[in-house]
């Protein structure tokens, strides 16, 4: 069940969020925002992960939510690319690739998930 509800979120709400994320033309304030948002979102996994007091296989709570920040954290590294390389190039094939690219790599992590819960028995 748990595999389910990974799965939807990371096929259904990563592509939304990427989607959202570059929705508008790629400006020097988004990209700004972009490049904060990520490493926000890295930093608090990484404050979670090292900083808090218990060790995360105690409270899966809170590995779950580094989890998070550091898959929100990839795709706002990809919608910083994203908007970087529609700013160079700003044409209409360029902008309909890296929309198609970008809401396929939100998917990633899924793979890495799921190749290692199948791992273990």
């Amino acid at each position: 069940m748990t595999l389910i509800l990974l799965f939807l979120l990371v096929f259904v709400v990563g592509p939304l969020i990427f989607r959202a994320m570059t929705q508008r033309q790629p400006s020097k304030g988004q990209m700004l925002f972009l490049a904060v948002f990520a490493l926000v979102s890295v930093g608090a996994a990484l404050a979670i992960r090292y900083g808090w007091a218990r060790p995360l296989d105690a409270d899966m709570l809170m590995a779950g939510v580094s989890i998070v920040l550091i898959w929100l954290g990839w795709i706002g590294v990809m919608a910083f690319v994203t908007q970087a390389l529609r700013h160079a190039y700003p044409d209409q094939a360029v902008r309909r690739w890296t929309a198609v690219l970008g809401a396929i790599g939100t998917t990633i992590p899924w793979f890495g998930l799921a190749w290692a819960s199948f791992l273990v028995p």
